[in-house]
């Protein structure tokens, strides 16, 4: 069973939920992409209880060239947490207190803006509230990205979307796929699309390919990593003659097998290298989605990467990876 789906059951049936959607009117939630407020007594915050969240939400983000945790986060007492600061979009809450009935974790999504996520860890002591944080840091963690992810993806599938290539990748690709604004359409053949973001800051791009689904093994990770490295080859040069993108063996990509859109899908992350000639160091992160379209008897991937040099790459890789998981087949 896949680690996704997983994730959802446990959560589903541990996590108490909540939420607040009927209401007429909901604020804006204020705070910026991967930041967690995080309420909690100076003291217990200072010490045992507050390194055990730290611990969990300093984690580096899954595979950059340079560590990121994998959320920032700003801390103040329950004392100041005022009208104004629960307008923030993700809050973690710990309730530590004798008079709490029972340990839990509860989860309230819009409370007082919107989006919002609020999650409240109640424990009637600090061991017990370590304890029970670290045994859902992992679904917390999820459930915070998956927030993240969504309010993306609502954003890509709003207006603030290049409806002209959505389309062309409908009508030529037989795909859908939620391209923001401020992407263009670089590469447009038969069997291989390019589509790219670039500011003076950064790169960031979406390939695409397909290819006849004759066996199981073709979704195995050696055998998607070769594809994806003579695609690669022929469709992503360098910036000198003889050089082009191809992944990073340093660091070992990670694999994962889920649903996307009632599609069966595998799920890599990496790194990705300029080769080809020596003195030439460019590199970043990616992330690929490959899906069975039975129906067409076809695989298709869709390919992000990023490129920045030394500045930041977390909300960027999430912003790309947003965007992989709006894809639907035709």
């Amino acid at each position: 069973m896949n680690k996704f789906i997983l994730y959802f059951i446990a959560f589903a049936s541990i996590f108490s939920s909540c939420a607040t959607d009927s209401e007429p009117y909901v604020p804006a939630s204020s705070g910026t992409p991967g930041h967690i407020l995080i309420i909690m007594e100076n003291q217990k915050w200072k010490y045992a209880p507050g390194e055990a969240v730290r611990e969990v939400f300093d984690r580096p983000y899954e595979i950059l060239p340079q560590d990121e945790p994998v959320f920032n986060y700003s801390h103040i007492p329950p004392e100041a947490y005022s009208s104004l600061l629960n307008k923030s979009r993700n809050i973690l809450i710990a309730k530590i207190s004798v008079n709490v009935k029972k340990p839990e974790v509860l989860i309230g999504k819009n409370v007082h803006a919107k989006p919002q996520m609020i999650i409240t860890v109640k424990a009637r002591n600090e061991e017990e509230f370590i304890k029970l944080f670290k045994k859902n840091a992992d679904k917390i963690v999820y459930s915070l990205t998956k927030a993240e992810r969504d309010r993306l993806i609502k954003v890509y599938e709003s207006n603030l979307s290049e409806k002209k290539i959505i389309k062309k990748l409908n009508a030529k690709h037989k795909i859908y796929l939620a391209v923001p604004q401020g992407y263009t359409l670089d590469v447009d053949s038969s069997n291989f699309v390019w589509i790219s973001r670039e500011t003076p800051y950064s790169s960031q791009g979406i390939l695409i390919w397909d290819y006849p689904y004759t066996d199981t093994l073709q979704l195995n990770s050696e055998n998607l990593s070769a594809k994806r490295d003579s695609i690669l080859k022929i469709h992503v040069p360098g910036p000198a003659d003889s050089t082009y993108m191809t992944t990073e063996q340093i660091i070992e990509p990670t694999f994962n097998e889920f649903l996307l859109n009632k599609k069966y899908a595998v799920m890599v992350k990496g790194l990705w290298k300029i080769t080809g000639k020596k003195g030439i160091f460019m590199g970043g992160p990616f992330v690929e989605i490959t899906i069975v379209d039975q129906k067409s008897g076809r695989l298709i991937t869709v390919y992000g990467y990023v490129y920045g040099g030394r500045k930041k790459k977390r909300e960027l890789m999430r912003q790309v990876e947003a965007i992989l998981f709006t894809l639907k087949v035709d």
